[in-house]
């Protein structure tokens, strides 16, 4: 066997275990979960990962809308260097003990069959009165802290940056995101 040879076989097998290692330690989502109590305006406070927030610059919220017990009607808007951007989506809950796994889908309706068209939405937090969220995936590589504030005080953030960090999420990532114009009264 060569040394290229050997050097790829050996890298494969490394690759392979971080994986296995990853895959076998995911975050833990809340168990209890009530959609209808979720339903309303969120401000995303900070954030890393999402394809959104490349583009995005401020003012990223989402507002829930109940469809049934399990699942939501989603529409995320946000600023832009040029504009104000809207997308509408699907958020739906996993079946059983899971209730905190949710997935999302900004991918047109006819595609929502494919896996590939729905992303980990899963609720790894949920501050003192549902005043705020700690969302991730499983593969520790989105997270968002979601408010019903435009501006969280700082003893929940730090409570939510403890739990990314307990459940091996690299908050050092996270970005803030403005929510410009907006004060700090609670949504209505």
């Amino acid at each position: 066997m060569t040394d290229r040879v050997l050097g790829v076989l050996v890298i494969t097998l490394a690759t392979a275990q971080i994986v296995s290692a990853q895959a076998g330690t995911w975050p833990t989502a809340v168990e209890e979960l009530s959609l209808p109590s979720l339903a309303g305006q969120w401000y995303e406070v900070a954030a890393f990962g999402s394809w959104s927030h490349r583009r995005c610059n401020a003012n990223t919220r989402f507002e829930w809308a109940l469809r049934d017990s399990r699942t939501v009607d989603v529409r995320s808007s946000c600023a832009t260097g040029t504009r104000q951007e809207v997308r509408t989506g699907r958020l739906r809950a996993s079946a059983g003990t899971h209730r905190g796994r949710l997935a999302v889908r900004f991918a047109p309706a006819f595609l929502g069959w494919l896996p590939a068209a729905w992303s980990d939405h899963w609720v790894l937090a949920v501050g003192e009165g549902q005043r705020w969220l700690l969302i991730g995936d499983r593969r520790r590589s989105k997270l968002s802290v979601m408010a019903r504030f435009a501006v969280l005080d700082e003893a929940s953030y730090a409570q939510a940056i403890r739990v990314a960090r307990i459940q091996g999420f690299d908050v050092d990532r996270l970005v803030a995101v403005p929510q410009l114009g907006n004060s700090e009264r609670p949504v209505p």
